[in-house]
């Protein structure tokens, strides 16, 4: 009876090729299947990579060298600089002499036009300043500035008071571009007396969102009998060229009399 099956060998080769011709459509499905799937990872990744694409780009930010008004102890690059643009007034120019040294200077066009005893607003600067590292700068700076500290007080009568002062800093600055803190403290001259207290100087900027930038500013003229305090704070929209400052200038001896807060004020700054 044995004898009248076939072999184990032959059995099992049948069984093999039996098994094959079974699994061959499905095995045809699945490769077919597979096919569609990596079409589809691929169709994701696409739209993947399109949404990429679409998000707000980072742009870079080149304005680490100065806040609204003051200036950072970052230096700018050599050869570089920015006009900035306050209220279609105040027009102020910083250009990089050397990668240490740099000028500025400003000049309102509402008090060049206005009749004024004094001529008109205008400042001039020069800071040498260097990085002792990534995240720690080094500087100091002379600015003159033909204008009263407040400004807007009226004068008594009879009394004489100079047109500007001058000033002489050392700063520091922490941080980088992107977020940073400045403190800066010197002296100051009104081309008749020494100020009897120190000048001081805080200014800080932190990078809030991909291109928004929040940026503040402290200024303390110290004086034994009556000092001054004048703050600024708001935000920076920055471009790989061209940046807008937003905010508010607040001092309790005049800007507070415009608005409670203070007296708001826009910027454009260009790169070159």
């Amino acid at each position: 009876m044995i004898s009248n099956y076939p072999s184990l060998p032959r059995l099992r080769n049948v069984l093999l090729v039996l098994l094959c011709l079974g699994l061959l459509p499905e095995a045809q499905a699945w490769n077919k299947g597979s096919e569609q799937e990596v079409r589809y990872g691929r169709s994701l990744i696409g739209i993947g990579k399109r949404l990429g694409t679409s998000r707000i780009k980072r742009s870079n930010n080149t304005y680490g060298s100065h806040y609204f008004v003051s200036f950072s102890a970052i230096p700018l690059k050599k050869n570089t600089g920015f006009y900035k643009n306050t209220m279609v007034s105040l027009n102020t120019v910083a250009y990089g002499l050397t990668q240490n040294l740099s000028v500025a200077g400003s000049l309102d066009l509402v008090s060049l036009i206005r009749a004024r005893s004094g001529g008109p607003v205008y400042s001039g600067r020069m800071q040498v300043c260097g990085s002792v590292s990534e995240l720690v700068h080094l500087g100091a700076s002379v600015t003159y500035l033909n204008t009263r500290v407040p400004i807007g007080v009226e004068t008594p009568e009879g009394v004489d008071v100079p047109p500007g002062f001058a000033t002489a800093l050392g700063m520091v600055t922490i941080g980088n571009k992107d977020n940073q803190l400045t403190v800066a403290a010197g002296i100051m001259h009104n081309g008749q007396d020494l100020g009897r207290g120190p000048l001081l100087n805080i200014n800080g900027g932190m990078r809030v969102f991909a291109n928004v930038m929040f940026i503040t500013e402290h200024w303390i003229f110290s004086d034994p009998d009556r000092s001054f305090l004048a703050h600024s704070y708001g935000i920076r929209i920055i471009g790989n060229d061209l940046a807008m400052d937003l905010g508010l200038a607040y001092d309790k001896e005049y800007t507070r009399k415009i608005t409670a807060v203070g007296l708001p004020f826009l910027s454009a700054t260009l790169n070159f």
